[in-house]
């Protein structure tokens, strides 16, 4: 026997000893403990809780139950509570900094953190916040979260065990779980991952053997058993430890020792149930005993004396004496609250109580918890497991335990109630509210039945209000499984049922309808075949824009981004993004309509208003940090990304293009990857880097439906681009013609996108005289836009076209154009291109000057192949260009230099962490690869060696300069 009593387990607590000695370290690990009910996990567990906190070890220890499956972060709270409880008001303050306050929504606080708008984001909002609260828990010494019975944990807690498992490198965590092997639950899958993540450390306990039986049975019995008896024994129990005890209970209470006589009566015993043996016991001791260990198992283990004593119909007094005496043979531990010695035995008393009648005490112990005023989890455990009664208050209460389980992120708790509450009423009207309501729930957790039960909520609905209101949540499910035609009809049904209705301002009815405007504009006006009437009716969506309201307002932002991309300038379109943005207001609402939010914010970047972009991104990227709002980060980065390549700030570019694709695919987003490859890509396609990010634009097939809209579009264009800096014309020349055709059709014709001047290069060897048409076009929309940088790029491209001397006079006019725009990129290609049309002109030393000052600014630009092609013109032209030598910041990483940007600017490990959602290891990996490559030791000398290292890529202040531009 090892100490602590455990028999046959040292190999498993020298693994214990070693996770500890590593945690002790400052490295984290998994230990994951599996094995049959009795096996001994529980032991195991309760002495690595004991090694740990003898030498002051901070242990977070929470147990799965039966009956608690339901409750919303219920383990979770169980190894949180008693942290936050018992800690001094300074210390309370540290373990919630920065996104650990969020922890505090799940934990029940929420007036320490007020929930996050409505949508996916509670889910990763509150775990994020969960794994923080254990990380700054670790900064005052090294911690081991130890769960017990993991198969019974609820799904909320579950996930945020996961998320804890999968960023324990460098923390000083121990994560110690142990669970039933073989046990069927809804949480199969996440325990299958955790036994993933800890690989080689998981520990499945064996049987013991027949010396430890022996062992085990002389310390039951006070003697040492003869050899068949302990062979017998052996046989019955297979070697469980628990079974074993009880066993020895049962011969005990029966009279019967472990002599060599007993051998044969063990094994004619059979395996026979702990429930008979328990039963037998308990039969002895009257029927209260009875009555209340009945009484316990339908409570569930930590029942209080005097709720139980109520449900067994047995007096206060005597329900404390059958307490005793059932602790006295082994049912109970002794004391208050009520629990059995272990969940066999309270298994064993439930299971053995008929079934109809457990279905009803069931529902006697939700009556009398909710009389007492008990947490609504508790209730709603006995409601999810006795029988439907058609009780309109058994329904009110599941939906109110619903709506707070969702509110806290445990989406799945809230929809087991809804299920529930489903079961217990046939009334139509109300079944369409649960419908809804349970929707919305699967549709936070990316379950499949989601869309299919709000079809049916919207089927049962009878007011064209609430059907209004249900609507956009069923079109934006369908449209992110790519089905554009079913999303845009759900919309347009929805709409028509209100079309006419006179509902004056105010009214829920009426944000409802403005809301399915702003959603019906958002898919007509990128679908060809809706585009006309989405024009027809534009006069009177901007007028529903203009109300104060907040839908009033999404819809203004969402006719603001379809005008900045079709090239309306002026109060018009201006307005409407003020009026949408409601001084910033619309950035706090994002998460409740991101899709449609996300029109007034990109619009800035269509009209080339890259300074107000950039001042809504930093906006955005702060409050999406402090709420931890991934969509937020998305969107906010996205933009980054735009005004970075217009800007001519490649690498920054690519920073913020990875950024985006690393966050999206992490957290199922990947519908914003197509837009963080359009914006970016300029970088994508002179940076020799992110190869493996462009092949992503020819590997996403969307659906036939989505192909023909502006995203399939966007796609085309970004694939065409590609193809044409690849000289492969003929398949750029098929996507960007693709790609024209539908921006033709939806009047996408902002001159600030480009895409005709790719296309008139792209077409030119095949027909000249459309090549020119397109680059004249693009020229004329530019200038009267009066927007430089199309005016310049049309320019160029013209120059390039038309060759000879007045092409060089374009060329010439587009540099001067560019170089007072600000686009950096811009003007490095104008410059490359002038030196070598004046190269092919024979005009070798008039060619080395531009090529040289396109080479310069290409390579501050962190265009690599620009830069190739003007060191390439300058020797063909008879010059040596010195090669640019790879400065300590070109040798970054993306990943590395976004880390080592946000430390420059002040912030420590865990905020830059937390900003962007990755591992104190993680940043701390990134830093020492920074330092190393910059040739710094310390992070005071960081902000220098950046500055030092950096090229100027910052653009010229804006300024007015005549300009001799070609007609």
């Amino acid at each position: 026997m090892v100490p602590g009593g455990l028999l046959e387990r040292a190999g498993e607590l020298a693994r214990i000893d070693g996770l500890l000695a590593a945690v002790r370290a400052g490295r984290g690990g998994v230990l994951v403990v599996t094995g049959p009910a009795g096996i001994g996990k529980t032991a195991l567990l309760t002495e690595a809780g004991q090694r740990a906190a003898r030498p002051g070890m901070r242990v977070l220890a929470g147990r799965g139950g039966e009956l608690e499956g339901g409750f919303s972060f219920g383990v979770a709270r169980q190894l949180f509570e008693p942290l936050l409880a018992g800690a001094a008001p300074a210390e309370r303050e540290a373990l919630l900094a920065g996104a650990a306050r969020r922890a505090l929504i799940a934990l029940g606080d929420e007036a320490g953190a007020a929930p996050p708008e409505a949508g996916n984001e509670p889910l990763f909002t509150v775990v994020h916040g969960l794994y923080w609260l254990v990380v700054n828990a670790s900064a005052a010494g090294p911690v081991l979260v130890v769960v017990d019975d993991l198969h019974w944990a609820d799904q909320a807690s579950l996930r945020f065990l996961l998320y804890l498992a999968d960023r324990l490198a460098g923390l000083p965590v121990a994560l110690v779980l142990s669970w039933r092997a073989a046990e069927p639950g809804a949480g199969a899958d996440r325990l299958a991952r955790l036994e993933q993540i800890a690989a080689g450390s998981v520990v499945p306990l064996p049987p013991l053997s027949p010396p430890a039986v022996r062992e085990l049975l002389a310390e039951e019995f006070g003697t040492a058993p003869a050899e068949r008896f302990a062979g017998a024994c052996h046989a019955v129990t297979g070697g469980n430890p628990f079974l074993l005890r009880e066993l020895a209970a049962s011969l005990r209470t029966d009279g019967i020792g472990p002599g060599e006589e007993a051998a044969d009566q063990v094994a004619a015993l059979g395996p026979r149930s702990v429930a008979r043996a328990v039963a037998l016991r308990v039969a002895r001791l009257g029927p209260d005993a009875g009555e209340l260990a009945r009484a316990a198992a339908i409570m569930g283990d930590g029942a209080q004396l005097r709720h139980a004593a109520a449900l067994a119909a047995v007096a206060l007094a005597d329900a404390a004496a059958a307490a005793d005496e059932l602790a006295g043979i082994g049912v109970f531990e002794p004391g208050t609250p009520l629990r059995f010695v272990h969940p066999i035995v309270r298994t064993a008393v439930h299971d053995d109580i008929p079934e109809a009648s457990r279905g009803l005490r069931h529902a006697e112990a939700a009556r009398l918890l909710a009389a007492d005023g008990a947490d609504l989890d508790a209730v709603c455990a006995h409601l999810l497991v006795c029988e439907p009664a058609g009780s309109r208050e058994v329904v009110e209460r599941l939906r109110m335990a619903a709506a707070r389980a969702l509110a806290r992120g445990g989406a799945e708790s809230a929809a087991a109630y809804l299920r529930r509450a489903l079961a217990e009423t046939a009334d139509v009207s109300l079944r369409g509210e649960l419908l809804a309501e349970l929707g919305w729930a699967e549709k936070v957790v990316d379950d499949p039945a989601a869309a299919e039960h709000l079809r049916e909520s919207l089927r049962l609905a009878g007011d064209p209000a609430v059907r209004a209101a249900i609507a956009p949540g069923l079109a934006e499910l369908l449209l992110l499984a790519g089905q554009w035609d079913a999303g845009t009809a759900v919309i347009r049904s929805a709409l028509t049922d209100l079309t006419g209705r006179d509902m004056r301002a105010g009214e829920p009815g009426r944000a409802a309808l403005t809301r399915l405007q702003a959603w019906w504009a958002g898919l007509a006006a990128y679908d060809p075949d809706l585009v006309a009437e989405f024009d027809s009716r534009l006069g009177e969506l901007r007028t529903a824009a203009r109300g104060p309201d907040a839908t009033s307002r999404m819809l203004a932002g969402l006719l603001a981004g379809v005008l900045a991309w079709r090239g309306e300038r002026g109060a018009g379109v201006l307005g409407l993004i003020d009026h949408a943005l409601d001084q910033d207001r619309l950035l706090a609402r994002l998460d409740s309509d991101p899709l449609m939010a996300a029109q007034a914010l990109f619009a800035p970047v269509f009209l080339d208003e890259l300074g107000r972009t950039e001042a809504l991104a930093d906006q955005l990227l702060a409050l999406s940090r402090s709420r931890g709002s991934v969509i937020g980060l998305v969107i906010a980065t996205c933009m980054r990304a735009a005004a970075y390549a217009r800007h001519g700030d490649l690498v920054g570019a690519e920073t913020e293009v990875r950024a985006v694709i690393e966050i999206a695919v992490e957290h199922g987003m990947t519908f914003a990857v197509p837009s963080a490859l359009y914006f970016g890509a300029d970088a994508l396609i002179e940076r020799p880097e992110l190869a493996d990010v462009a092949a992503l634009a020819g590997a996403i097939a969307l659906p036939p439906d989505f192909a023909r809209t502006a995203s399939g579009a966007m796609l085309a264009e970004i694939r065409g681009r590609l193809a044409l800096a690849e000289a492969d014309f003929g398949r750029a020349r098929a996507e960007l013609q693709a790609a024209a055709g539908t921006y033709e059709a939806l009047h996408l014709l902002n001159p600030g996108t480009c895409w005709r001047s790719a296309l008139a290069l792209a077409v030119a060897a095949e027909d000249p005289g459309q090549a020119l048409r397109l680059a004249d076009g693009e020229l004329a929309v530019a200038r009267r836009a009066g927007l430089p940088r199309p005016t310049g790029i049309a320019l160029r491209t013209r120059g390039m076209l038309v060759g000879g001397n007045r092409g060089l006079r374009d060329l010439r006019a587009a540099t001067e154009m560019l170089a007072a725009s600000g686009a950096r990129l811009e003007h490095a290609r104008a410059l490359v291109e002038l030196g070598a049309a004046l190269r092919r002109a024979n005009q070798r030393t008039a060619a080395r000057e531009p090529l040289r000052a396109g080479l310069d600014l290409a390579h501050r630009c962190g265009a690599v192949r620009l830069a190739e092609r003007a060191r390439a013109e300058l020797l063909t032209a008879g010059a040596k260009p010195r090669r640019a030598v790879l400065t300590g910041l070109e040798a970054l990483t993306a990943s590395e230099r976004r880390v080592a940007e946000l430390a420059a600017a002040g912030m420590s490990n865990p905020e830059i962490a937390q900003a962007l959602f990755v591992t104190l290891s993680t940043v701390e990996g990134h830093l020492r690869h920074a330092y190393r490559k910059l040739s710094i030791g310390s992070r005071a000398e960081l902000s220098a060696a950046l500055r030092a290292a950096a090229p100027d890529t910052a653009p010229p202040p804006r300024r007015r300069q005549k300009t001799t531009v070609p007609p």
